[in-house]
């Protein structure tokens, strides 16, 4: 079975902007998979297994981190 993943989008301190490729790399060692890193404004995104609380994300150098919990609807 398919493992279901979230979006993300983190912020990166203000003070730790200058490090936002070496919060990228603990994410990634984490298990989540980068998409998408804006060094100039501190943004990260990515995919993380679903599972995950957004606690688990919330690392040091992390400002803030939402998950995009959208649904897919399929009808019959």
């Amino acid at each position: 079975m398919k493992q279901l993943s979230v979006n993300f989008i983190a912020s990166v301190k203000d003070d730790r902007i200058g490090d936002v490729r070496s919060i990228a790399q603990s994410l990634i060692e984490l298990g989540c998979e980068i998409t998408n890193v804006l060094a100039f404004s501190g943004i990260i995104t990515g995919r993380a297994n679903s599972g995950i609380s957004s606690k688990l994300l919330k690392i040091d150098g992390i400002k803030d981190i939402e998950l995009d919990r959208s649904v897919k609807v399929v009808s019959k």
